[in-house]
């Protein structure tokens, strides 16, 4: 601003310098205007020079990329679950709102999945991708496009020429975006870089994503195949104990059968994405009536379980996993007493399972998360539960665990009391 200041007061000296020594001559005074023509154009290179000296690196402005942030901070949510309509649709509108083209859309490598803006009629989802796009996208490449060339349109189409990226995921071209504009060469380089850089983003979004779906599906798998076997240990000490009972207590072994059945029945039931936290402490109390049955007086149990809890919807295999891992690690010469509790607040649920046994060693600490460690071939530890947690709530559930050999083990498991919606998971 003190540069144009500087340059327009300049430019007026010269142009009354000039006109004084016109009149000087009796020149007449249509002279001056070269002069005024020669002095603005200077000074508007001069003002160029000195922009691009102070901003050397400004290749769209701020304006533009902050709109671009909130485009993306808008879509990702959805954007996560993948290129669907729905997503598609989202940030169509949100591109066309925000950086105001007159039209935008969105394609996969085959079909536009929205258009919002002018020309819907003959643009609109479910036509064919724009020839232009689909060079685009095979080339992997921002690419500017004037619309009657490369956009299959005729010479009544409003949308005049247009700026294609495409969309990718781990390197594989899976979309594109396009913008349209109503003149012929409003799309400069100022718009193909903004066109890059806000499909870099979208893509990066698109990524993160697919990583979280993998994650779910990995831990959805995982869960199937662990819900498909039970521990032959386990099952073996659970039909010795039953049998003991037979013929010295008949009731008590009935009871027992029927709770191996509920065992057998939550362990081999359909997996389910989500269960009561009712059902998954059933689970577990058939689980401690077999294993209490089996230690007699040398495993006490207390539970402390708040009411509001028992409607929470949970991951199977929250707990049970939880207290197996207490009784077969933890259990000594000594009486065993666990505690199980369980709390709502705040809109988090909070499960504690604490032992009195042996307790882990510092080693061992270490890598008790880690898969496969400490749980056998076929059994259900702590890295099962640390998973699926981490798959289902992301960095809103949690496992802790702290031991020592003095004072035994005390795992805790904090989740929201409400189970993720599939934007808050993709999210």
């Amino acid at each position: 601003m003190l540069a144009a200041a500087a340059l327009g007061l300049l430019q007026a000296g010269v142009v009354g310098l000039s006109l004084e020594a016109f009149a000087a001559k009796d020149a007449r005074a249509i002279f001056a205007a070269p002069v005024i023509a020669v002095s603005t154009f200077l000074m508007v290179l001069f003002l160029g020079l000195v922009r691009s000296a102070v901003r050397p690196d400004d290749v769209f402005g701020a304006g533009p990329a902050a709109r671009m942030l909130e485009v993306v901070a808008v879509a990702s949510p959805v954007l996560h679950a993948g290129l669907t309509p729905q997503a598609a649709s989202l940030l169509a509108t949100e591109v066309q709102l925000r950086l105001g083209y007159a039209a935008v859309a969105v394609s996969d490598r085959v079909r536009v999945l929205a258009h919002v803006g002018l020309a819907a009629d003959h643009h609109g989802q479910g036509t064919a991708a724009p020839p232009g796009a689909v060079q685009a996208m095979a080339e992997a490449r921002v690419a500017r496009l004037p619309v009657g060339w490369r956009h299959g349109c005729d010479s009544h189409c409003p949308l005049r020429s247009a700026v294609v990226g495409p969309l990718s995921v781990r390197g594989r071209v899976i979309g594109s975006l396009i913008a349209f504009s109503e003149g012929a060469l409003t799309i400069s380089d100022r718009e193909r870089d903004v066109m890059d850089s806000l499909c870099g983003l979208v893509s990066m979004a698109l990524a993160a994503g697919e990583v979280e779906v993998h994650a779910r599906a990995s831990a959805s798998a995982e869960l199937a195949a662990l819900q498909a076997q039970i521990e032959p240990h386990f099952l073996f000490n659970a039909l010795n104990t039953i049998a003991a009972f037979i013929r010295t207590q008949p009731d008590e072994a009935r009871r027992l059968i029927i709770a191996f059945a509920e065992y057998c029945r939550s362990t081999l039931r359909q997996p389910a994405e989500f269960v009561t936290f009712a059902e998954e402490l059933q689970h577990v109390e058939a689980y401690l009536e077999l294993e209490q049955a089996r230690f007699g007086h040398d495993l006490l149990v207390e539970r402390r379980i708040g009411p509001a809890t028992l409607s929470v919807l949970v991951p199977p295999f929250l707990v049970q996993p939880l207290v197996e891992n207490a009784i077969k690690h933890g259990k000594t010469d000594q009486p065993l007493r666990i505690v199980v509790r369980a709390d709502r607040r705040f809109g988090r649920l909070r499960v504690v399972v604490r032992d009195n046994g042996r307790g882990i060693s510092r080693e061992d600490a270490e890598r008790v998360l880690e898969p496969g460690f400490g749980s056998g071939a076929a059994g259900l530890g702590l890295a099962s539960v640390h998973r699926r947690i981490e798959a289902y709530y992301g960095e809103q559930g949690r496992l802790r665990i702290a031991s020592s050999p003095l004072f035994g083990t005390y795992v805790s498991v904090l989740v929201p009391d409400e189970p993720p919606t599939d934007e808050q998971a993709a999210g």
